[in-house]
């Protein structure tokens, strides 16, 4: 029985020998399993890295929670598994580090990176892409010696991907008058217009395009004017205050009149531009012109040019005030040549 009890003992002992050489191993093989990056100050971070952008490396230490260094700072980064790199080219790779050799990343195997070329570690995903862009109503009522009534409202909209973009717009105006003394009321102001537009990214300032627009206009004698074509746009300017769009094609014009006057239609050239420049973070200046001259005839030309100025009245709502030129150099018979259209409202952005 003494014997018994001893050989139990001594199992009991080689057990928890056993449990606590196991423990020891697993955190031993954790502690190696870490990330392990090196100051320029003889400093050893251990942890898990977590991120590298705008030149600060964060990593993820167990006894310490995130801590950020400058990239500068840093003199060897060793990963346990791989991470996500970003280039500055835009390149996405992924790759386990191996440390730091005369200033390029080394990795695994085989390879390198230049630590110049190398834009984030583990970037963040892009967001979807969604629509952005804002809806805006006008309207205004007079009473007395004049009687007068007008609504408007009118939407613009973009989606924007890496190398895609579209854009739509429409637009509507209606107004009446009623003249002292008259019991009816006459149209004044009869405008429907809409527009999409395709771009298609080669480079990051290089697009191709499809565009169409049609529009309508009673008092215009329109029935119906459309353009449709294709061309070639460049990012004149891209950055936090200012946007600017160059564009140029051909295009196929069309219009229609409602009083049964011969309708016209050639092929045009499509000149546009488009500035939007921020003038703070709330208001901002919105100018574009869409020009189409005809191939055919030199008389034939016709364009519209849109000025705005936006300014956010709350955090969703807008304020605009836009000034509209509509110009045709060939209207249909006893038209003027020149719309012009001032418009006062507020919408809302999305």
């Amino acid at each position: 029985m003494f014997t018994g009890l001893v050989r139990y003992l001594r199992k009991g002992i080689y057990m928890r020998l056993v449990l606590r050489l196991a423990l020891s191993l697993s955190l031993a093989s954790a502690a190696l399993a870490q990330d392990k990056v090196t100051l320029s100050n003889g400093d050893v971070l251990n942890g898990s890295v977590k991120a590298m952008a705008d030149g600060k490396l964060t990593i993820n230490s167990p006894a310490l929670g995130d801590v950020v260094v400058p990239m500068a700072n840093v003199t060897d980064i060793k990963t346990a598994e791989p991470v996500q790199l970003l280039t500055s080219t835009g390149d996405l790779i992924r790759r386990r580090i191996a440390g730091i050799d005369k200033g390029a990343l080394q990795f695994d195997g085989q390879g390198s990176e230049l630590l110049s070329n190398l834009d984030k570690i583990n970037p963040p995903e892009d967001p979807p892409p969604k629509w952005t862009g804002a809806f805006k109503l006008g309207a205004g009522l007079v009473s007395g010696n004049t009687e007068r009534r007008n609504v408007a409202g009118s939407f613009d909209a973009e989606l924007r991907y890496p190398e895609d973009r579209f854009n739509v717009d429409a637009s509507w105006d209606y107004a009446q008058d009623k003249p002292q003394g008259q019991t009816n009321w006459n149209l004044t102001q009869r405008r429907t217009g809409a527009g999409i537009k395709y771009d298609r990214f080669f480079t990051k300032t290089t697009y191709g395009l499809a565009t169409s627009r049609v529009l309508g206009d009673t008092l215009a004698d329109l029935d119906l004017r459309f353009t449709g074509g294709l061309g070639i746009g460049f990012q004149l300017l891209d950055n936090e205050t200012t946007k600017m769009t160059g564009e140029v094609g051909l295009s196929y014009f069309s219009e229609q009149y409602r009083s049964g006057a011969a309708s016209v239609d050639y092929l045009a050239a499509r000149v546009a531009y488009k500035l939007r420049h921020s003038f703070n973070d709330k208001t901002s200046l919105i100018h574009g012109v869409e020009a189409f001259p005809s191939t055919e005839n030199s008389q034939d030309i016709y364009f519209q040019s849109t000025t705005e100025v936006r300014t956010n009245l709350t955090e969703s709502m807008i304020g605009s005030l836009a000034w509209i030129w509509d110009y045709d150099n060939t209207p249909a018979p006893t038209r003027e040549r020149s719309d012009h259209r001032v418009l006062l409202s507020v919408g809302w952005k999305f």
